[in-house]
């Protein structure tokens, strides 16, 4: 038996223990001031919590006590007694400010929207392996935002904005010139694609996702869209197949599909270029392991490490030649068919 910790040891265990188990009363005041557009009503300048109460119809004193408890995590900063300023924090929660994250907060952590209430669930997913959001809701969580537009719209928002950064990222870290015809699939309204095309004037796109999507695409001269269903089929005979942040929406056997459906459709020279996340298989803290696990209270995703995504692509007909490091979140993961 090895020996009892020591009393600091301890001490140190107990306050990263507190820290944790308190993690979401900071998640959830993080939503309120989003819900409420607390850092709008701050784009002047600083302003007592009586003012802030009124244009945001809360009770003075329980919005200084939230508003205080964000400042000691830097959102927010008190600037005078009951008087509040923006942060470089609290700035980006600003709805008109490029890269806002209030859309982003709102999504992951507002009750009725979903994803609160699937971690909630967290257990029953661990004991099943079955994704929680759809026992909550009863669907699958595409059909719920097909079925609450309003849901939808929010959700495209949030997606556009948390990846503002990397979509130049993308562009700029792989040479797409070499691709005369680059398809881009699941490509939803076409930002990568016109990103890549416009820093690329010799490549033509592809775009392909579901009719109501492709029906609100970016207009743009050298993209043809074509609605379908990569589960189904993609579109035949491009030099470069774009799949960004898709195959992590799907478990094994579906993302086998789509990748199945791509090799059925690619030329012996074409290139597979998936634009995703990749768990690190070390030990080291990230944030990847934490989405992974919400890809699979959501939709039943994951995110991968670098071996899984070389043995999907074995399984599905690609060699995986190497992982492009983009300088943002996602990385590329180049294969070729085999």
């Amino acid at each position: 038996m090895g020996s009892p910790p020591s009393e600091a040891i301890q001490e140190l265990a107990q306050q990263q223990i507190i820290e944790l188990t308190s993690g979401y009363w900071k998640s959830r005041a993080l939503a309120v001031a989003a819900e409420l557009e607390l850092a709008d009503l701050l784009v002047d300048g600083p302003h007592s919590v009586d003012v802030l109460a009124a244009r945001s119809n809360t009770d003075p004193q329980s919005l200084f006590r939230m508003m205080r408890a964000l400042e000691s995590v830097g959102v927010f900063s008190q600037v005078a007694p009951r008087v509040f300023a923006n942060t470089a924090a609290s700035e980006s929660l600003r709805k008109d400010v490029s890269g806002s994250m209030n859309a982003w907060v709102r999504l992951i952590l507002s009750t009725g929207v979903g994803h609160y209430e699937a971690w909630a669930a967290l257990r029953g997913a661990i004991e099943t392996g079955h994704r929680t959001f759809d026992e909550k809701y009863g669907s699958s969580y595409w059909e719920f935002l097909r079925r609450n537009p309003d849901k939808s719209a929010h959700f495209n928002e949030a997606m556009r904005a948390s990846s503002v950064g990397i979509t130049p990222a993308v562009t700029e870290s792989y040479d797409w010139n070499r691709f005369p015809i680059i398809a881009d699939i699941g490509g939803g309204i076409g930002t990568q694609l016109v990103d890549i095309l416009n820093a690329n004037l010799g490549c033509r796109g592809i775009l392909s996702d579901q009719p109501q999507v492709t029906a609100e695409a970016i207009s743009h001269d050298r993209i043809k869209c074509v609605p379908g269903d990569f589960l189904k089929s993609v579109p035949a005979g491009a030099d470069c197949y774009l799949l960004r942040f898709v195959i992590h929406d799907w478990a094994d056997p579906e993302a086998l599909t789509i990748l199945q459906n791509v090799r059925k459709a690619v030329k012996p020279s074409s290139s597979l270029l998936l634009v995703e996340s990749v768990v690190p298989e070390t030990a080291e803290p990230s944030l990847f392991k934490w989405m992974d696990l919400h890809m699979l209270l959501m939709s039943g995703g994951r995110e991968r490490t670098a071996g899984e995504y070389r043995e999907l692509y074995s399984k599905a007909g690609f060699e995986l030649e190497r992982i492009v490091p983009t300088g943002s979140p996602a990385s590329i993961i180049v294969g070729r068919p085999c």
